[in-house]
């Protein structure tokens, strides 16, 4: 099966990508932050799948300077400039659909724009609710699907990322036994999730 993430890609654009989409990301990382704080969370270990440059850690450690940092991306070009940025973190080439925390073991995990790369929504969701403490909480942003002329560009380009609506993300989170919270689509056309791991 092909790779959806496109790993060879972000690899490759991994010096650039904070120039290129850094706004874009900000947009993404600022909303799930928001949320969670909305929400009161004040997590002492906080998980990013889909890491990336480690940018998201970063303002997540300056917003909970008491939490644990972990981070997981596939590329690994991506990770080696995380961790020049967060020296302190614990960041894994890895997959969402195998993560390296124990069960039971984190309070937040967040992932923008990364859920569509993921190469296995539903096992990923499901090592999510292993990995998370009972109360614990998961984050998502990632784009609102395109519409039928982008779909077909991106299509042909070779790069569709597996997007959902509010009601696919509601059912894919329910299915791996998380208990949707909130989820809205957000102004800058992200579908943003947040779910929790009851018992």
């Amino acid at each position: 099966m092909a790779d959806p993430g496109h790993v060879d890609t972000f690899n490759r654009i991994a010096p650039r990508y904070d120039a290129k989409f850094g706004k874009d990301c900000e947009t993404a990382h600022t909303v799930v932050l928001d949320w969670a704080a909305q929400a009161g969370l004040e997590p002492r270990s906080v998980l990013d799948v889909g890491c990336g440059t480690g940018k998201l850690l970063e303002e997540a450690g300056r917003r909970w300077p008491q939490a644990r940092l972990y981070g997981v991306d596939p590329a690994d070009r991506m990770v080696e400039i995380a961790r020049g940025r967060l020296p302190g973190a614990e960041l894994t080439v890895g997959r969402a659909e195998r993560l390296p925390p124990a069960d039971a073991s984190v309070d937040l995990v967040v992932s923008t724009t990364a859920f569509g790369h993921w190469s296995d929504a539903p096992a990923g969701l499901r090592e999510i609710r292993r990995i998370l403490r009972p109360g614990g909480s998961v984050m998502i942003a990632e784009h609102a699907p395109p519409g039928v002329l982008l779909r077909l560009l991106l299509k042909a380009m070779g790069r569709l990322p597996r997007l959902y609506d509010v009601d696919g993300m509601r059912t894919l989170v329910a299915d791996a036994g998380l208990t949707p919270e909130r989820l809205e689509t957000v102004p800058g056309t992200f579908v943003v999730t947040h779910a929790t791991r009851n018992g």
